[in-house]
């Protein structure tokens, strides 16, 4: 039975999103084939109906999530600074560091977007120049920008690396504290 366009679209985003939760939670490279469409509901033996190559699928899981991201940060960005530092701040919270499935891509999965394809770093990378341009606009400071994207994606990927919860929460109020006075810094230079 052959299915129509619009069914095969929709299965691929059920897809996508299925297994870019899985992955940020459980990591794309450890997890098989029969898992990623499992997540999905669908067997493994369907995967190549929808992709050629798993790496195709981190691509576009990463397309997705990061594009899931800029869309986050949509109202921060047509904000003030102020409203950029509650994103930022709500960013680097202890929930998600708790619920890396229902978070941003970057932490979870930066490490292994450096060891895939050329192609799919290129996919991140424009990405995340998009994101970093938006945020741009309120900060004013491209380098600026770029820590404290930096900052955010390494306060969450360290926390969620703690064994203690006194670790994990000296980090994200360390980054936190740290991201208040560049914000501050910034709101009195504009003076």
């Amino acid at each position: 039975m052959r299915y129509s366009t619009e069914h095969k679209e929709e299965t691929r985003r059920r897809i996508v999103e299925a297994a870019g939760a899985l992955a940020k939670k459980q990591g794309f490279g450890t997890t098989g084939v029969d898992g990623l469409m499992g997540a999905a509901g669908l067997k493994g033996s369907t995967f190549y109906h929808h992709f050629d190559t798993k790496n195709d699928l981190l691509g576009e899981i990463i397309e997705t999530e990061l594009e899931t991201t800029r869309e986050r940060y949509a109202g921060a960005r047509n904000g003030s600074k102020r409203d950029l530092l509650k994103q930022t701040l709500a960013y680097m919270s202890v929930q998600h560091v708790e619920t890396p499935e229902d978070g941003c891509v970057l932490p979870t999965l930066s490490a292994e977007i450096a060891r895939s394809s050329e192609d799919v770093k290129k996919s991140y990378e424009d990405a995340i120049k998009r994101i970093q341009g938006d945020l741009k606009q309120v900060i004013g400071d491209g380098s600026t920008t770029w820590a404290l994207l930096a900052l955010s994606v390494g306060a969450v990927t360290m926390a969620r690396a703690m064994a203690s919860e006194k670790s994990r929460d000296d980090v994200l109020k360390a980054c936190g504290k740290f991201a208040k006075q560049t914000f501050a810094a910034l709101e009195e230079a504009e003076d």
